[in-house]
């Protein structure tokens, strides 16, 4: 197909791979990590404080009597 002077000839796309620009830094990588890891550890956080902070209500120690000590008790 012959192109005429007015027509710029166009380039075709011969094959393309999905992988790293090599001409690019791996900025992009480091700052994806640290996205998903500062929410990973934003979201474990209060957990693994309720965590820490959930235990059960102390019980009083049963005694013989409900009444308060007296002199003789003590």
């Amino acid at each position: 197909m012959p192109y005429s002077d007015g027509v710029a000839r166009r380039g075709r796309i011969l094959a393309t791979k999905w992988g790293m620009n090599p001409n690019s830094s791996s900025l992009g990588v480091d700052v994806t990590f640290l996205l998903f890891g500062a929410t990973a550890l934003a979201m474990t956080t209060p957990i693994v404080s309720a965590l820490l902070h959930w235990h059960k209500p102390a019980t009083p120690p049963t005694s013989p009597s409900m009444s308060p000590p007296t002199a003789k008790d003590a």
